[in-house]
């Protein structure tokens, strides 16, 4: 990590971090339909794998389409990965969240029309909830998201999403 403050990790420069042993690292081109996409005006993207004693992870779920993915948010440039990761786990669960390292940088390319557009990193922490009893009951009352603990990959998770599959694979495996 980039360093320690108040006894949190910070992470300004993924680069550096990916360089680090035990930090997988790889490179993706994600094909954008248009120049205004998630992540157009981002540093890059938080992905933060909760674990808790039982070795499940927290997943967000959309149980209509059966997606899900790890809690995940835009960061903008010159935020902290870390802090905002933190913050992100904060306002789901509503309990304080310790990061416990990194897992993973991605670095990805934005194309539209076989442009590159932009250049972006997404940062995999693992961690887990100061409050191991916590209730997690949804992210929003007015969407069909909702937090959800697994033990192993969902078996309707499709393989082929863009990082979804491997950044929780890098948590639960590919046979949990």
């Amino acid at each position: 990590m980039d360093g320690k403050g108040d006894d949190r990790w910070t992470v300004t420069d993924p680069a550096a971090v990916a360089e680090r042993s035990g930090v997988a690292f790889e490179q993706r081109t994600y094909e954008r339909d248009d120049v205004e996409h998630c992540e157009t005006d981002a540093a890059g993207r938080v992905v933060v794998g909760i674990t808790d004693g039982d070795e499940r992870l927290l997943l967000v779920v959309n149980s209509e389409d059966e997606f899900g993915v790890l809690p995940n948010e835009a960061v903008d440039p010159e935020e902290d990965w870390a802090a905002v990761g933190r913050w992100l786990i904060e306002e789901m669960t509503g309990t304080d969240t310790t990061l416990n390292g990194v897992r993973a940088v991605r670095e990805v390319e934005h194309v539209v029309d076989g442009e590159k557009q932009s250049q972006t990193h997404h940062v995999v922490f693992g961690g887990s909830l100061a409050d191991s009893d916590a209730i997690l009951d949804g992210v929003c009352d007015d969407n069909s998201w909702e937090l959800r603990w697994f033990d192993a990959m969902p078996t309707w998770l499709d393989d082929e999403a863009r990082g979804v599959y491997a950044d929780i694979e890098l948590f639960v495996g590919e046979d949990g």
